[in-house]
């Protein structure tokens, strides 16, 4: 996905964001980063639902697993001249489709009325790309557990919205010598001497992981709650990550997108910098990866492998959301960055806050 266009959908009156392979939403709370990451969600889960091409489907499903929305009147922009909610999405192919929706629900459903491509065979077969390969990791994601159930969400690419499906994933690829061998090497180089332990009771349908944070062999792993906090919320993401480029499932023909809220959640700043070192890696690698983040640590772990080559700097794009002082002034700033890792544009708010409460202590 290139483009995205919002019509009358909670804070945007009409707005459009950009993609790259690395895409970075920033800015303050209520500014409308959430509302872009919900536009995604929300067909996502309808396409779920539907399990049909976006041609057939009728409905988009506001409240279900991704994204729970409530009523069409909590969703409409507060200051419509009209009742129609359109999303547009543009793909790098130059396909391009609109799904209009008139407003009307039903049982929570928001009605389509129209949903129009420019090339429908392109149009049906990217946004099919885009949709079947898609992982969403939550800001809320679970933290440190001892065990997870598999149930009926479970899916052999989808680390889940919570996290909970990532010890199956684990155990399911730990004769995988290639993906064990990434795994270990991307926790050593966020954190140092991490090492997973999976295990599973099938019996029970339980599956679970230990872990080791020393090179000391004889103190054996512990449970994640006896370990680490870091470790068990930034897990999923990178299981996220390397089961779509290694694992036995992976597919070469889907677009591979993974949709993160707040990566930073729980880590130290170091921590915070090499993920999105590894982050840049992944999108380098094929993956199309949205963040949402207010971590500068991540944002500079970002600068850096730019500056390494680790990733084109064409290939990253900040998007910048601001709040107006009323509504419908809410704007997306696209900050772009050059090959040595420095910004375009460093607007008021976008991460200087550190400098801000320097001078207050002068």
């Amino acid at each position: 996905m290139k483009k995205l266009r919002i019509k009358n959908f909670k804070c945007f009156e009409n707005t459009q964001v950009e993609f790259k392979d690395l895409t970075i939403l920033a800015g303050a709370n209520g500014a409308g980063k959430s509302t872009v990451i919900q536009v995604l969600l929300l067909l996502k889960q309808s396409y779920d639902i539907h399990s049909v091409s976006l041609d057939d489907m009728n409905y988009l499903y506001l409240n279900d697993y991704y994204c729970e929305l409530g009523t069409v009147d909590e969703i409409l922009y507060a200051g419509y001249e009209d009742d129609i909610i359109s999303f547009t999405f543009e793909s790098n192919d130059g396909s391009i489709r609109e799904i209009i929706c008139n407003g009307e629900s039903k049982n929570n459903k928001l009605s389509i009325s129209k949903s129009n491509p420019n090339d429908i065979e392109n149009s049906t077969k990217t946004t099919t790309k885009f949709l079947k390969d898609f992982d969403f990791i939550s800001a809320d994601r679970f933290g440190p557990k001892n065990y997870h159930h598999a149930d009926g969400n479970f899916s052999e690419m989808k680390v889940g919205k919570f996290g909970e499906y990532t010890s199956i994933i684990l155990n399911k690829e730990i004769s995988n010598g290639v993906f064990v061998e990434k795994l270990n090497e991307v926790l050593s180089f966020i954190f140092g001497n991490i090492e997973i332990e999976p295990k599973a009771i099938d019996e029970a349908n339980i599956f679970m992981y230990k872990i080791r944070n020393t090179k000391d062999t004889n103190l054996g792993f512990k449970t994640p709650v006896n370990m680490p906090y870091g470790v068990s919320y930034v897990l999923p993401i990178i299981v996220s990550c390397l089961v779509r480029l290694y694992g036995r499932e992976k597919s070469d023909n889907l677009i591979k997108t993974i949709l993160i809220e707040n990566p930073e959640a729980h880590l130290h700043p170091s921590a915070q910098s090499r993920l999105g070192i590894f982050l840049s890696d992944m999108a380098n690698s094929g993956l199309k990866i949205i963040l949402e983040t207010h971590s500068d640590h991540i944002i500079n772990g970002i600068r850096i492998a730019i500056k390494k080559e680790t990733i084109k700097n064409d290939d990253v794009l900040f998007n910048f959301f601001e709040q107006g002082e009323k509504l419908g002034q809410n704007t997306i700033r696209e900050i772009s960055i050059d090959k040595e890792g420095n910004l375009s544009d460093w607007p008021k708010g976008f991460f200087d806050q550190y400098e801000n409460d320097l001078m207050d202590l002068m």
